[in-house]
C-alpha cells in the first residue's frame, strides 16, 4: 500500500511532514484508527478466519498430525492480517486509477480487479455532469492544519450542480450554477452500496476544515472552502454518493479525538506497581520453559 506524498509510517501510526517547515502533523485517519472503536471488525476477523479454516480443512487436518498447533493457529490468525491488507491494497490501486482517470492517464484494463470499481467511479462522473477540465479542483491533495497538528489527503475536490446540505436533505444549485464539494472514496466488495460508518463523517469534517493545502511543488497555499461533503461508495456493479453533516459540530469532535491521540502518542507505557511502604518488593518468578520427554 503505497502512501502519500509528505506522508511517513510510524511505530505510533501515520504522520505527515510539512513542506518547508518539518513538522510533524499525525494523519487523519490515525487519529480515527487510534480512538475510535472499530465495533465491526470483530464479528469481521471472525468471519474471515471461520471461513478460512473452513476452507483449508483437509490441510489443517493433515498438518496437525506432523506440525507444531501454534504454527497452526498463527497460520489461521494471520489471514485476518491477510485479508485487510488486500482490501487495503485494492482500495489503493482504484483512488490511484480514480486519480489517474483526472490528469487523463488512465488506461481501462490495466487492472482488471480495480476496474469495475473505476467504472462505477466514471458512471457517477457522467450522472453528475462532470467535466474534468471545467469542474475538477483537486485530486489526492494534502491538506492540513498546522495550528492544530494534523494532516490528511482528500480524494477530491469537485464542482456539483448543489449548493450545500442542511438537516438531512441537498440544496439544489439554481440553474446551471455549481459549487465545490468535497468527495472521499469508499471501496468493498462486500458491503451494501448504502452502508457507512459515523467516523467517516468525522474524516471528512476534518478535511474540510483545514487551514491549507499542499501543491504537487510543494507550494502551501489556503484551503477554499466548500459547500459540502459526501462519501462516494464504490462496488463492484453499483454505487451510492452520499451527502453527509460534516460541519462544525462534526469538525469539533474530530479535534477532541486529535487531542486524545496526541495524549496517548506522548506515553510510553503504563506506570509501575507499588508495594505498601516498609515492605520488601517480592523478587520476580523465574518463569522455566516445559520441554516434551524424549520419544
Amino acid at each position: 500500500m503505497t502512501s502519500p506524498r509528505h506522508a511517513q509510517d510510524t511505530d505510533r501510526g501515520r504522520y505527515y511532514q510539512r513542506p518547508g517547515t518539518g513538522q510533524r502533523l499525525v494523519s487523519v485517519t490515525n487519529v480515527l484508527g487510534t480512538c475510535v472503536a472499530k465495533q465491526a471488525l470483530i464479528p469481521w476477523a471472525a468471519k474471515v478466519v471461520a471461513e478460512y479454516a473452513i476452507d483449508q480443512l483437509p490441510t489443517i487436518t493433515r498438518r496437525l498430525r506432523t506440525d507444531d498447533p501454534t504454527d497452526i493457529r498463527k497460520d489461521i490468525s494471520r489471514q485476518v492480517t491477510v485479508s485487510h491488507d488486500k482490501a487495503a491494497d485494492l482500495g489503493t490501486r482504484v483512488h490511484a486509477d480514480a486519480e489517474r482517470h483526472v490528469l487523463g492517464t488512465y488506461t481501462p484494463g490495466d487492472d482488471p480487479e480495480a476496474e469495475p470499481y473505476v467504472q462505477q467511479y466514471l458512471q457517477w462522473l457522467d450522472a453528475w455532469g462532470v467535466d474534468l477540465e471545467r469542474d475538477v479542483e483537486a485530486s489526492e491533495i494534502t491538506v492540513a492544519d498546522p495550528d492544530k497538528g494534523y494532516a490528511g489527503t482528500a480524494d477530491l475536490r469537485v464542482r456539483l450542480p448543489l449548493k450545500g446540505f442542511h438537516d438531512g436533505k441537498v440544496i439544489p444549485a439554481d440553474g446551471d450554477e455549481r459549487y465545490p464539494w468535497l468527495i472521499d472514496f469508499k471501496s468493498s466488495a462486500t458491503r451494501d452500496r448504502k452502508s457507512g460508518y459515523p467516523e467517516y463523517v468525522l474524516q471528512l469534517a476534518a478535511l474540510r476544515y483545514a487551514k491549507e493545502m499542499w501543491l504537487p511543488d510543494d507550494t502551501i497555499t489556503r484551503l477554499p472552502p466548500v459547500a459540502g461533503a459526501a462519501v462516494l461508495n464504490l462496488r463492484p456493479r453499483s454505487h451510492a454518493f452520499i451527502p453527509v453533516d460534516a460541519g462544525p459540530v462534526a469538525h469539533r469532535a474530530f479535534l477532541n479525538l486529535l487531542e486524545g491521540t496526541k495524549w496517548l502518542h506522548a506515553r510510553e507505557g503504563f506506570e509501575q506497581p507499588v508495594d505498601p511502604p516498609g515492605t520488601t518488593p517480592k523478587p520476580a518468578r523465574k518463569r522455566t520453559t516445559k520441554t516434551k520427554d524424549a520419544a
